[in-house]
């Protein structure tokens, strides 16, 4: 008799389960992986190819009745049925909850098929899903979608020895190069931590153990650097040294943590910031648990990574994994606690990291500024002391280059020598923090860095965020508004000062943008790419009149994840990441779920602004800092009156 699997259910929701929901090739091996490890395999093997990827593990395996009952049954929650939350044989925590990461390979594929072998009775099954056929199956018309059953071999006892469940994944839109295989076992590693605590499961991939690399090429990693006095900061800490974690009270609860960080910004998108882990399962991508902060704060988030372990927000009420285990829930009051506790840590480990760096730096840079020694000794004590401090705080500046560094340590020693700005440099002396920008503030009133130069400057983009004020209240043609952006890429923030027009990459994005903007509100087309370095910024605009809504969003991040995925293929590129993006539209949607999206999207630094809110943030931020430079030069009548 012909054996025959089917499959009911809506073709939109494979698409969103599938499709929409796992479009990164380190996103749908994730769940294969943890798919092997519920039924009790001690080995994964991934093998990546052109055009293939092959995912075997030596598993439970599956009967004929179970890939039906099981595999092809969306939604089914194995911890409810089987009413535990360990596996069958070895008593392993279960991560599978919602039934739904088997079609994780219609995220980049359109064919999967599965070929299992059962441990217990020896059944072997092969059958294929081609995700055209599916799209095409309406469930109000059919009952069931037939499966093409490739092959059924009956029970066999002999069989049993090799059990297990192979994925073989086809029909993809991109192939492995050698780099590509290299990020993508990087990343992968920062997925799971079940190689690392468990002897008996081993990953991988092109024939080579997934690494273990987190303290390679770091220049701290706390808790193993950290000092008897930094150790004290964290009271609440049980052990520093717990093969190499942290543990650490939290209300009833026990986390666990270790932190490291670059001695350059990260700028692997994927590295960069704290990834929480459920029973070695990355939970959370990698984020900063909503931080907002200034310069400072910003500066060590650049640096950071880190790794969280929380296995108790995936139980009972406590549950806060989203269905694609992407985020966890920081709404809930267990989750607004969790958000507090987050936020504390990254400025205490911050803190540290400041303080760290600035005493390595100095000790870097002292050989550096030799030249300067002899005019520091040839000071009064006192005043050594003093301009000494200055230039220390000087040192801890993250982004000054060491020609800018000597340019200013020079000019604050000859002011110093000739009797001018002492208040000043004793006041920026007894700074407690000081960062660049208020360094570049307190001397803009003197000799050193001219105020009348920085507040003509200041003016001038002043004038020139009016213009676009205008432009928009006048309702422009669209392009002309576009290009004036092109030209200040600052008004969309101070920090884009240095960014440029970028023509090379634009026929590889408007591919992209003709596929995932195809839609009247973005017509297919790429609005703004700006350069700087290696780094990209995309800006998109909605057309006028439109409110931004959830479809635009989710549109405007797959456009932005796509274009990120084409970059990370080219190597023969000079651009290799997209810093971020921006969405800029007349008005925002405000149901709960479009100010949600919104947030989310942040944490992929996708962010969204309304004209109005981008000029207002505009406004602020530079005439916030003409208005110090004529607090600070009230007699300057030149400077008043810009």
């Amino acid at each position: 008799m012909e054996k025959r699997l089917y499959l009911k259910i809506q073709p939109k929701v494979i698409d969103h389960l599938g499709i929409k929901m796992y479009q990164k090739p380190v996103d749908v091996i994730a769940e294969y992986i943890a798919n092997a490890w519920d039924a009790d395999s001690e080995e994964v093997s991934v093998i990546l190819e052109n055009i293939k990827i092959t995912v075997s593990d030596k598993g439970d395996g599956m009967t004929f009745n179970e890939c039906q009952d099981c595999y092809l049954q969306v939604g089914r929650d194995r911890r409810e049925v089987s009413g535990k939350d360990t596996s069958n044989r070895k008593e392993r925590p279960v991560l599978g909850r919602k039934g739904i990461g088997k079609f994780a390979g219609f995220g980049v594929a359109k064919t999967i098929t599965v070929d299992t072998i059962s441990r217990a009775t020896g059944e072997k099954t092969v059958f294929k899903m081609d995700i055209d056929s599916i799209l095409e199956y309406d469930v109000q018309k059919e009952d069931n979608k037939i499966i093409e059953v490739v092959e059924y071999c009956e029970p066999d006892e002999y069989r049993k020895e090799n059990h297990g469940t192979t994925i073989i994944l086809e029909r993809m839109d991109l192939s492995f190069g050698a780099d590509l295989i290299d990020n993508f076992k990087k990343e992968l590693s920062r997925r799971f931590l079940l190689t690392q605590f468990y002897d008996d499961f081993v990953v991988l991939i092109n024939d080579e153990p997934l690494p273990h690399n987190f303290n390679d090429e770091m220049e701290f990693v706390f808790p193993r650097d950290l000092t008897e006095d930094e150790k004290n900061k964290f009271p609440k800490v049980t052990s520093f040294n717990n093969n190499g974690w942290a543990v650490e009270d939290f209300d009833e609860f026990e986390i666990k943590w270790r932190i490291g960080f670059y001695e350059e910004p990260i700028k692997v998108e994927e590295l960069r910031g704290i990834g929480v882990y459920v029973k070695g399962k990355l939970a959370q991508k990698p984020f900063f648990f909503d931080l907002t902060g200034g310069i400072s704060a910003q500066n060590s988030l650049e640096y950071m990574t880190g790794q969280v372990q929380m296995d108790f927000i995936d139980t009972g009420e406590n549950n806060l994994i989203s269905t694609e285990r992407q985020r966890i829930n920081l709404q809930t009051e267990l989750g607004k606690k969790i958000k507090v506790w987050g936020i504390e840590k990254i400025k205490e480990w911050g803190s540290i990291w400041k303080s760290r760096r600035s005493e390595k730096r100095l000790a870097d840079i002292n050989d550096k500024i030799s030249g300067f020694r002899n005019r520091l000794d040839a000071l009064p004590r006192t005043e050594r002391r003093t301009v000494e401090t200055v230039l220390k705080k000087i040192a801890t500046f993250d982004r000054l280059g060491q020609a800018r560094f000597k340019e200013w340590c020079a000019d604050i020693l000859t002011s110093w020598e000739k009797g001018r700005l002492r208040n000043i440099i004793t006041e920026l002396a007894e700074q407690d923090e000081l960062d660049e920008t208020q360094f570049i503030e307190i001397l803009s009133e003197a000799d050193v860095l001219t105020a009348l130069n920085i507040a003509e400057s200041v003016k001038t983009k002043i004038v020139a965020i009016g213009e676009l004020k205008e432009r928009v209240k006048s309702k422009e043609l669209e392009n002309k508004v576009r290009d004036y952006i092109y030209e200040h890429p600052w008004l969309i923030h101070p920090k884009w000062e240095t960014y440029r027009k970028e023509r090379s990459v634009e026929k590889l994005i408007k591919d992209i943008a003709d596929k995932e903007l195809k839609v009247d509100v973005f017509q297919g087309r790429v609005d703004l790419v700006l350069s700087s370095g290696q780094d990209l910024l995309l800006v998109e605009f909605m057309r006028p009149g439109l409110s931004l809504d959830r479809d635009h969003l989710d549109r405007i991040n797959y456009y932005v994840m796509g274009v990120r995925r084409e970059l990370a293929k080219q190597t023969g590129l000079q651009f290799r990441h997209v810093d971020s993006a921006y969405v800029i539209a007349d008005n925002k949607n405000s149901a709960e779920d479009v100010t949600e999206r919104i947030l989310q999207l942040q944490e992929k630094k996708i962010f969204v602004l309304t004209w109005e809110s981008l000029i207002s943030q505009a406004l602020k931020q530079w005439g916030d800092y003409l208005d110090l430079i004529k607090l600070r030069n009230p007699e300057d009548i030149r400077i008043q009156e810009l």
